[in-house]
């Protein structure tokens, strides 16, 4: 029994495109130009919401398959660990605020200020880290 030709996959686009909505994507003139064939089984197949960790869509010796993503680039490496940075940078300050307010009022207690000094150096080593280089300090024990 042959499968029923239901959606068209670009490869320029990596995207699949539904045959049924191929009205509204003229339209709008977003329908691909290199769409090519592919049956409803390989829509149920290869739909974002069945994409494995680590995986994209291809389409290799004209079948679709899910393949390796390809590695970061330097550039979008360095924007994760911008991102990072600022995630950790920002969770150290929330441990700290509440500490340093009891040191600034003369109640901390005795074993919170090594944990507020330990959170501070923390933070301090985490606002030194490259970008471009990343080494990570140890977070300190909670």
């Amino acid at each position: 029994m042959k499968e029923i030709i239901s959606s068209v996959y670009s490869p320029s686009e990596n995207a699949i495109y539904q045959s049924a909505l191929y009205n509204e994507y003229s339209a709008a003139g977003t329908w691909p130009r290199d769409g090519i064939n592919i049956t409803e089984g390989d829509v149920k197949q290869f739909n974002g919401g069945n994409k494995p960790s680590g995986k994209m869509l291809g389409f290799v010796n004209e079948k679709l398959l899910w393949i390796d993503l390809p590695p970061l680039t330097t550039e979008e490496l360095a924007v994760a660990a911008t991102a990072k940075k600022k995630r950790l940078i920002a969770e150290a300050s929330d441990v700290i605020a509440p500490l340093l307010d009891a040191k600034d009022g003369g109640y901390i207690d005795e074993t919170d200020l090594p944990v507020l000094i330990a959170w501070q150096k923390y933070r301090y080593a985490v606002t030194k880290v490259d970008p471009a280089k990343p080494v990570w300090p140890e977070k300190p024990a909670a």
